[in-house]
């Protein structure tokens, strides 16, 4: 019997929280509401909003990731600061009690109150997410966002977080006609004492007597923490250029020229990534352990791309890395704009992962199957199956039968290791039925925008969108 390398074994995290969105005249998308799996893919026609929906999962994540670290010191900056900081002390003075508990009910009702102001206060949350929201899709106004229809002038979002270390919460946001954001919340019963290091550095900070325009801008930066990853449908394009698109940002900066035509949030993001990747980091600098997403990335390279990818660095100080492509059993690298549009596809994807993601992150990806052969689509499949498996929640948008299709026979075999027992290193590839949520874009005849809805998984159909067979 064939012992599990450690690429075959599971790296679980603690169980993830529930996470739902609703939508409701969103960019294409007319209403939709999903429930975010370990794996959810976004399947349907072009233009019906799959991208959409994907970006704003990225602009909520790095927004509101990690708020309530940060939540019982926002709520009351707000407020008359000198009162303000008499409340806090109090609240710090119960934290730093011997107990082990310290819930939000135990609270006074109107510092319960103070909390709650956080989600419809409009320099708080409100304020963040329209900045991220412009930045992430490229807009000028948010209320681009809203879909066009002469009878729309808002366009709606909703988001339920439950089982989060035991917080529960949810927030409504309305983007207006002005661009403007209203937002609205609940908080539900959560223990203080969880966040209570991240209290003690944020504390510093106000008791110091910094200003509060400051402390804003320190908790904006702090609150938009890199665990959130995206990968465009261009990304082989901008693999190939970064370098002299970097260039000539800089320089344009230098001779203070008009700026060039801007990125959308997620293709500057990816392209940073790019910029300041460090191939120092990985295994076997001495500077960091090997990662189950080194074993991912190099199984990919090995059954997908037989070759190795890998960063060049840069010969001067102020200059970018290169990114080649070395085939199995050649003696010299070659440039990715020389290799097969599928290396160029796969490359950012192994950098990224290898690189930036870790588990417990989001990693989002546009069309994973682009310019991949059938074959290589079904283990694009296996590779997504890996993360999953790893800790990673995966988000995909695809136009690939064959994808779904070995998604599906993953998902079988996640249901047959269930039934029969097997552990989860001799399941490994497998996908649990209940890890994975598809739901499909579609715009109905004479319809505005589009609506979605959930596909069932079936044992003998597997993951089948109707109009797939009907073409």
């Amino acid at each position: 019997m064939t012992m599990p390398t450690d690429s075959d074994r599971s790296v679980r995290p603690p169980k993830a929280p529930k996470v739902t969105i609703s939508v409701e005249n969103f960019g294409p998308i007319e209403r939709g509401r999903i429930d975010l799996r370990p794996m959810s893919i976004f399947v349907g026609p072009s233009n019906t909003g799959k991208t959409y929906l994907a970006v704003l999962i990225y602009a909520l994540h790095r927004v509101l990731d990690g708020f309530f670290d940060f939540l019982p010191v926002m709520a009351y900056l707000p407020h008359d600061f000198p009162q303000s900081l008499k409340t806090i002390q109090k609240v710090f003075g119960k934290l730093n009690s011997d107990s082990s508990e310290f819930l939000f009910s135990d609270l006074d009702e109107e510092d319960r109150k103070n909390f709650q102001s956080v989600f419809t206060n409009p320099e708080f949350v409100g304020n963040y997410l329209r900045s991220e929201l412009e930045r992430c899709f490229g807009l000028d106004a948010a209320s681009d966002l809203i879909r066009m229809s002469k009878d729309c002038d808002e366009s709606c979002v909703s988001l339920k977080i439950e089982g989060a270390a035991e917080i529960s919460w949810n927030l409504h946001m309305g983007i207006l006609s002005n661009s403007n954001i209203h937002t609205d919340g609940k908080i539900e019963d959560f223990n203080l004492k969880r966040v209570e290091d991240a209290l003690e550095k944020k504390a510093e900070k106000i008791f110091s007597g910094e200003q509060i325009t400051d402390i804003f801008a320190n908790l904006s930066s702090e609150m938009k923490r890199p665990n959130a990853h995206y990968l465009p449908a261009d990304r082989s394009g901008i693999l190939h250029t970064h370098r002299v698109v970097a260039s000539s940002l800089i320089q344009r900066a230098a001779r203070a020229d008009p700026a060039p035509p801007g990125f959308s949030g997620v293709m500057a993001d990816f392209m940073q990534s790019l910029i300041h990747y460090d191939e120092s980091s990985r295994h076997g600098s001495g500077q960091r352990p090997r990662s189950p997403m080194d074993d991912i990335a190099e199984a990919l390279e090995k059954g997908t791309l037989a070759g190795r990818i890998r960063a060049v660095s840069p010969s001067l100080p102020d200059s970018y890395p290169a990114f080649v492509y070395r085939p199995q059993k050649a003696e010299r690298d070659i440039r990715l704009t020389q290799a097969s549009s599928m290396v160029s596809e796969l490359a950012p994807v192994v950098l990224l992962v290898r690189g930036n993601v870790r588990t417990g992150d989001t990693l989002l990806i546009d069309e994973p199957e682009a310019h991949l052969h059938p074959a290589a689509q079904t283990e694009m499949a296996t590779f997504l199956a890996r993360l999953v498996r790893a800790g990673v929640r995966v988000v995909i948008t695809t136009h690939s039968d064959w994808l779904l299709q070995e998604i599906g026979n993953l998902m079988r075999a996640g249901a047959l290791s269930e039934k029969t027992g097997e552990t989860e290193a001799s399941s490994e590839g497998s996908l649990r039925p209940s890890d994975v949520g598809v739901w499909l874009f579609d715009r109905e005849k004479n319809a505005e925008g589009s609506t979605i809805r959930e596909i069932p998984f079936d044992h003998t159909e597997g993951i089948q969108p109707g109009d797939y067979e009907d073409v």
